[in-house]
């Protein structure tokens, strides 16, 4: 699995990923919220690219666990995919 294609999507507020898992494209869009909320990445645009790539092992993980779950070629990741937060 790895990424292709990350950009930003600011109609959605949002990075929009292409990543490659087994070999099939899968389309992923990561709201602002998870980059702020969940992953506490600071405001804005060049903030959330630079919150995903640094954690893109952990958000590809859970994209590829969506896909297990489903398969699809199109996923929303949400800050509920990451389980409940241990410093909350």
């Amino acid at each position: 699995m790895g990424t292709t294609r990350t950009q930003i999507n600011t109609a959605m507020q949002a990075v929009d990923v292409l990543v490659e898992v087994d070999g099939k494209p899968v389309r992923a869009i990561i709201p602002r919220e998870v980059f702020e909320g969940r992953l506490r990445s600071k405001a804005g645009p060049d903030a959330w690219l630079e919150s995903y790539r640094n954690n893109a092992a952990m958000i590809e993980a859970v994209i590829r666990k969506r896909l297990v779950a489903r398969d699809q070629d199109f996923v929303v990741v949400r800050s509920s995919d990451f389980g409940p937060r241990r410093d909350a």
